[in-house]
Order: C-alpha cells, then sequence, then structure tokens
C-alpha cells in the first residue's frame, strides 16, 4: 500500500515540477515579449509602408499588362478555334475526295467543249 502512496507523490511532484517550468517559460516568453513590442511594431509599420509602394506597383503594372494580357489571349482563342475545327474537319476530308471524284466521274458529259481553233 505504501508503494502507491509513493507513486501518487511520484505524480504530484512531477506535475509540480512540470508547472513551476510552464511558469517559467511563461514569465520568459512574455518579458521577451513586451522587450520586443517597440521593434515589431516598427517593422510592422515598415512592412505595412512597403506593402503599400509594392502594392501601387503592382496595380500599375498590372493596368499596363491587361490589354497586352486580353491581346494575348484573344490570339490564343482564335487559334484554339481554327484548331478545333480543324480537329474536326480533318476527319472528313477522305470523303470529301470521295465526293468529287464521284462529281467529277458523273458530272464529266455536262462540261462545256472548247471548240478547237
Amino acid at each position: 500500500m505504501i508503494e502507491l502512496f509513493v507513486l501518487a507523490m511520484l505524480a504530484v511532484v512531477g506535475v509540480s515540477v512540470a508547472a513551476v517550468i510552464g511558469i517559467a517559460v511563461f514569465v520568459v516568453k512574455t518579458v521577451l515579449w513586451l522587450v520586443l513590442l517597440p521593434f515589431r511594431l516598427l517593422f510592422g509599420l515598415i512592412g505595412a509602408g512597403l506593402g503599400l509602394v509594392f502594392g501601387a506597383i503592382g496595380l500599375v503594372a498590372g493596368v499596363a499588362l491587361v490589354p497586352v494580357l486580353l491581346a494575348g489571349a484573344a490570339v490564343v482563342a482564335v487559334i484554339a478555334i481554327v484548331g478545333a475545327l480543324l480537329s474536326v474537319l480533318l476527319p472528313l476530308i477522305p470523303f470529301i475526295l470521295l465526293g468529287l471524284v464521284v462529281w467529277a466521274v458523273f458530272f464529266r458529259d455536262k462540261q462545256p467543249v472548247l471548240p478547237v481553233a
């Protein structure tokens, strides 16, 4: 029975040590946070200013590049449409040629004969 009591006391001591270490880490973290707070605020303001500057530069570049990109997209769309039409019409070439041969055979007689001079 004494072993169970010793085990319980070891658990209490372990939790107490963990709590002391946790409080120490919390105090160190809080002190560092408070010491570094002015630097964080300063860098935050500098970062906000730089963000606004680079955002404005990106906006100007975007406004300048939108017409070029739209023209490129239009060219790509036209090329895609031509490619789609060719991919649909390309398998029909043998049937078109067969139709031309049939037309040439059946309507050969109806062509006007040119007089020989």
